[in-house]
């Protein structure tokens, strides 16, 4: 049976929907209306929900009602919580959205828990068994939740560390805190009779130990490495020059596994450059490509010496600052009887931003005419 005070949520609820709905239609379908308008409905669906299944804190019999009315509610620390998640909602909305998103979580989380703690204390005379009607009717919610927010904690710490330390270092650090908890682990399964106590103490005082540290190590930052690669991008510049670079060409791919959906293959060999569409004896000297989809073409190096596939797309205007540079695209340095993949999505036709082409650095005077209509 619906009650009554679900019945008026659900109801808000439907008419947020609709409301949604039209305003797709008659309105525009991405604008900000919208979402709010099936924020809404959303919430009164999860207030609804927790009302139903609440049973609107229904006592059975009126004297149940009098008598449960008039005891004094236990302290709750779950309204502390509701506030404090309304001020990381509004400091994560001129801030950070990170903590926009922890203030949401904060929010739906400390309104369950107040709602379902308030409902079983009012479910009978017996505080014990009011406790256990809480228990049973949260604690299959709480314990895979809170678990998996450990477990991430514990990553995210440990993934702090690792960051910071250098490799060497990192490894040892590693391999110390997994022969630790093997032999925690050990020691419990083989020492049966060690109090709980005990055991708790162990893992808090080994949590307070990672936290500490992860936090130690994030507020020092990553190691020099990792900074001055991030602040070069070693690894996501692409460099097409002609000698091999040490970051983009390291670990370079020497086969393509997929061959589905290629447009072309470019062949470098006796040190010229030639082209062939997938279908076609004959070498052509313009490939096309269609605008705003991917297309596949492959470089397949048959000469001694080592070579890259460029795609030249043109230039662009950095900024206001009226520099010209130029668009390139490319594959990582190709060896002999090598073959490598180069994916390209062009949103701009040739004709827009100067003449396109493919070119091999160190083959002067060769290209692949490129035309993207």
């Amino acid at each position: 049976m619906i009650t009554t005070g679900s019945k008026y949520c659900f109801g808000i609820a439907g008419l947020g929907s609709l409301g949604a709905l039209i305003y797709m239609i008659l309105i525009n379908p991405s604008d900000v209306g919208v979402l709010a308008l099936l924020g809404i409905a959303i919430a009164m669906s999860i207030v609804g929900g927790v009302t139903q299944f609440t049973g609107d804190f229904d006592a059975d019999t009126v004297s149940d009602a009098i008598t449960v009315s008039a005891s004094a509610p236990a302290n709750s620390m779950w309204p502390l919580l509701l506030a404090l998640g309304g001020v990381l909602l509004l400091v994560g909305m001129t801030t950070n959205p990170i903590i926009f998103l922890l203030g949401i979580v904060v929010i739906v989380a400390a309104g369950i828990e107040w709602a379902l703690q308030s409902w079983a204390e009012r479910a009978s005379e017996d505080s014990a068994f009011n406790r256990f009607v809480r228990e049973r009717a949260l604690t299959s919610l709480e314990l895979p939740l809170l678990a998996g927010g450990a477990v991430a904690v514990i990553a995210i710490a440990f993934s702090r560390i690792m960051l910071a330390v250098s490799p060497e270092n990192g490894a040892i650090i590693f391999i110390v805190v997994a022969t630790a908890v093997l032999a925690v682990g050990f020691l419990i399964a083989v020492k049966t009779n060690l109090k709980k106590t005990s055991i708790t103490a162990v893992c808090v005082l080994g949590a307070v130990a990672l936290l500490v540290s992860g936090g130690i190590a994030g507020q020092s930052g990553n190691r020099e490495q990792l900074v001055s690669a991030a602040a070069e991008e070693h690894y996501s510049h692409k460099d097409c020059e002609e000698t091999a670079s040490k970051y983009f060409d390291k670990n370079s791919e020497k086969t393509v596994s997929m061959k589905s959906g290629i447009l072309a293959t470019i062949r470098v060999k006796d040190g010229k450059l030639s082209a062939q569409l997938i279908g076609l004896d004959a070498p052509v000297a313009t490939v096309t490509v269609a605008r705003s989809n991917q297309a596949t073409i492959l470089f397949r190096n048959l000469d001694d010496e080592e070579h890259r596939l460029v795609a030249n797309l043109g230039v662009k205007k950095v900024g206001e600052t009226g520099v010209v540079e130029k668009i390139v695209d490319c594959t990582q340095m190709t060896g002999k009887n090598q073959t490598q993949a180069l994916l390209l999505k062009i949103n701009k036709p040739s004709a827009s931003s100067g003449p396109y082409t493919f070119t091999v650095p160190g083959l002067e005077g060769q290209e692949i005419a490129l035309v993207v209509p």
